[in-house]
């Protein structure tokens, strides 16, 4: 079987067969595909991959956390849900991978039909799923063109979880502007990870201070010097021993910026898509003399509830010598 023939049959197993050109999805294959997205990227587990019908209908907030049951006397106990509406801003979103055909030619040497549509797959939605999480806790702006090099993490694409959060609290109550040093001697603002946790909690709304969902969300670098400070030589830490700070269970991923520390609930960060928008497609692209898959839709980030996240905006990593 030639190459030609190999790439010409390339079926996706969430797609129903035959279908070798894919294009505008309907929306049970949209959804086998978002679900094999999230089982490609495991950290996608914890967020919320969400589909809306109408991109220009507000969403509502959730209920807020206060007491809505009780008694009255010769009367009801009722306690008015009072929501709030917020409207997105979707953008048009493309993903793709593509592969010269000396490069597919070397991949796919020796490999039958099935072998060639599951490696294909695996590593189309493995970018997929790995750009959603880069531009989650990157993206700054919505450019109409995007740079990839000057903006290699995808900042000018759309507006993630940490710029939403930012934006939905200007006074700084939460998302604190006043940059702070973290040096482990104890010569900046922070010698811990716990210490700096701690200051964050008291900056949520009580009703989430206790909240068991609750989680920090670090940064690699500041994670690494923690690690290296206040780790014991030699520390074992199984499944059932496993370091938190200040009590939290925390997350890292190679997508958070270096420095990065936040605290909210996982399933806070949401990733909303709008149905009917999905489109994927396999096959030449002349102008490349290339072959590739390639995944349209019209998608956004958003904080389900933006009080129940808080940060800081700056923080800076002293090099012990």
């Amino acid at each position: 079987m030639t190459l030609s023939d190999l790439l010409r049959d390339v079926r996706m197993s969430f797609a129903p067969a035959p279908q070798p050109s894919f294009g505008n999805l309907d929306n049970a294959t949209s959804l086998a595909l978002t679900a094999a997205i999230l089982q490609a990227v495991p950290f996608l587990w914890m967020v919320s991959i969400l589909g809306v019908d109408d991109p220009h209908a507000p969403r509502f907030d959730p209920l807020k956390p206060t007491l809505r049951s009780g008694r009255k006397a010769q009367a009801r106990f009722m306690v008015p849900a009072k929501p709030s509406k917020r409207a997105h801003q979707y953008e048009e979103m493309d993903s793709s991978v593509i592969w010269t055909w000396q490069q597919l030619a070397q991949m796919l040497e020796g490999l039958d039909q099935a072998q060639v549509n599951a490696l294909l797959e695996e590593l189309a939605l493995a970018a997929f799923g790995d750009d959603l999480i880069r531009v989650g806790f990157h993206g700054q702006s919505a450019a109409v063109n995007t740079d990839p090099v000057a903006n290699p993490n995808g900042e000018d694409v759309m507006v993630g979880w940490p710029a939403l959060a930012k934006a939905a609290d200007p006074e700084g109550l939460r998302v604190l502007r006043d940059a702070v040093t973290f040096s482990t001697s104890g010569k900046g603002d922070f010698a811990d990870l716990d210490s700096m946790v701690y200051a964050l909690i008291e900056k949520l709304p009580e009703a989430y201070r206790q909240d068991p969902r609750l989680v920090v969300m670090v940064g690699g670098e500041l994670l690494r010097a923690h690690q290296k400070a206040h780790l014991k030589a030699g520390q074992v830490r199984d499944k059932t021993q496993r370091m938190k700070i200040a009590d939290l269970g925390f997350v890292s991923h190679q997508h958070m910026p270096g420095t990065y520390l936040a605290i909210t609930l996982a399933e806070n960060l949401q990733v909303l898509t709008v149905n009917h928008t999905h489109r994927l497609t396999a096959g030449d692209i002349d102008d490349l003399a290339s072959w590739g898959i390639r995944y349209n839709r019209a998608q956004t980030y958003a904080l389900g509830e933006p009080t129940a996240y808080a940060a800081f905006d700056a923080i800076t990593l002293v090099t012990e010598e």
